[in-house]
């Protein structure tokens, strides 16, 4: 015992129980308890997997909640193909309401870009035989030529998975640029749902789109969908090329009362003086659209582009070489893209002009 201790007790009495009671607290103190710590053992091995599963969401959130990435299922068409088809034979994919085309300027005279479509029709109330006039439009090549709402004509594209047809009116649905998204015939442009006239009219008569498509359409791509469609037929969106559309529906002509070297084809009548570029013209049209009446030249025969150079009349500029001989030439002004010459010369009995073999 120190002289300390011994000092201590001399003034204060044993204090060895005292002492020993503070430091078994101490020692409580500083030592946590067996309860305490399983508890916060317990809720740690409890975060861990909560707090990894958060990080790794964070870094990866589209690999576990969007289905819009990787590989999906593929729209398989030919199912829709053969049921289009087996309505287009038996005339049934389209309701045409030619009522709607009165309301469509008059033309006195169809020449330039405008041409006479071939289908007839007639209207209540009139004794006429009425054509849609349709326009092909200029530089389609250089700008967006159609927008959407426009009501155009095509040519039958095989090669599409869901083909155009020539005797069908067709609505311009999306134009270049826009993002469009068709899935189980739920159609989106631009991640919105369609929402137009045409769009009421399908679901008013129970119309089915068929297509699939989750793409931004190209600088030279429009989406079409059948104008009037008849009801309760599956109907194809088409993601169609420019130079497979023909043109635009512009107004009417009567084949009594307009002036047009179509219209005077149309019903076999040749007696009109004509130009070197109509003469030109016509002899695509009676090639693509018309009843192929006329024998066909060897410039033309030899070439797949017959389509392309109707389409593309914009294009092309006349320059008389003598006096009875013109040449076509079309001229694209882009590097890679050749210019394509055609020579005509004009017979001295009948007046007319023909492409030189």
């Amino acid at each position: 015992m120190s002289d300390m201790k011994r000092k201590l007790d001399r003034m204060m009495g044993d204090t060895s129980e005292q002492e020993r009671r503070i430091k078994q607290g101490v020692q409580n103190r500083l030592r946590p308890s067996a309860r305490k710590s399983s508890w916060k053992v317990a809720m740690v091995s409890l975060a861990l997997p909560a707090i990894a599963l958060l990080l790794f969401i964070s870094m990866n959130p589209a690999n576990l909640f969007s289905s819009d990435q990787g590989p999906g299922t593929p729209y398989d068409p030919l199912d829709d193909l053969a049921r289009i088809s087996a309505f287009q034979k038996k005339q049934q994919l389209s309701a045409v309401d030619v009522e709607e085309f009165a309301k469509l300027p008059n033309f006195d005279a169809v020449d330039g870009l405008y041409y006479v479509d071939p289908e007839p029709f007639s209207r209540k109330g009139s004794s006429e035989t009425f054509h849609t006039v349709i326009e092909r439009k200029a530089d389609i090549y250089d700008r967006a030529a159609y927008q959407a709402g426009d009501v155009v004509r095509t040519m039958t594209d095989t090669t599409s998975h869901l083909p155009t047809y020539k005797d069908v009116y067709y609505e311009v649905i999306a134009v270049p640029g826009d993002r469009v998204k068709l899935q189980d015939g739920v159609l989106k442009i631009n991640g919105e749902p369609l929402q137009t006239e045409l769009m009421d009219r399908y679901k008013e008569h129970n119309v089915r789109i068929a297509g699939g498509y989750d793409q931004v359409l190209n600088a030279r791509e429009y989406l079409l969908l059948n104008h009037f469609p008849a009801d309760r037929t599956v109907q194809g969106a088409t993601i169609t090329p420019v130079h497979k559309i023909y043109g635009q529906v512009a107004g009417i002509a009567t084949e009594e009362r307009t002036t047009s070297i179509y219209m005077d084809y149309l019903v076999e009548r040749q007696d009109g003086v004509y130009s070197p570029e109509q003469y030109f013209d016509l002899y695509l049209y009676d090639a693509l659209l018309g009843d192929k009446r006329w024998p066909q030249p060897t410039a033309l025969s030899n070439t797949t582009r017959l389509g392309e150079l109707f389409v593309e009349a914009s294009y092309r500029n006349v320059t008389q070489v003598a006096g009875n001989q013109i040449e076509i030439r079309y001229q694209y002004g882009r590097e890679g893209v050749a210019d394509r010459a055609f020579s005509m010369t004009q017979d001295p009995g009948s007046g007319q002009w023909m492409i030189e073999e």
